[in-house]
């Protein structure tokens, strides 16, 4: 399950993953991450997965990531996660996309909002 945070606002974009993201939840949020991208431009993310008991599979995951690597309109992605594999995670893909990926730790939401809103990628 995940839902868009209050703080979001024109091409900065946060989304909260609680509990496991579904196949249905991942359809439906690449759906939506798409649709906003078509009608605002290029996106600036932050995903929060500090409530994510995991992703159903790591084969979603890394479709996520191969997918967002497409995207050439997602300019960052700051993950927020408390989680060691997300951490390791994010290493592993961030040379694989086209965007700029940073890791946050739950103590750090502000400051990857603030990464997020930055001017430069």
């Amino acid at each position: 399950m995940y839902h868009v945070l209050n703080e979001s606002e024109n091409e900065h974009v946060g989304i909260k993953i609680e509990r496991k993201l579904t196949q249905d939840d991942y359809e439906l949020l690449l759906s939506y991450i798409d649709r906003l991208r078509k009608e605002v431009g290029p996106l600036k993310l932050l995903l929060d997965m500090t409530e994510c008991e995991g992703l159903n599979s790591l084969a979603l995951w890394e479709d996520l990531a191969r997918k967002l690597r497409l995207l050439p309109e997602i300019l960052r992605v700051a993950i927020v996660a408390d989680h060691h594999w997300m951490e390791c995670g994010t290493k592993v893909f961030h040379p694989l996309l086209k965007s700029t990926v940073q890791y946050f730790s739950p103590t750090q939401l502000d400051k990857a909002w603030s990464w997020v809103k930055e001017g430069k990628t």
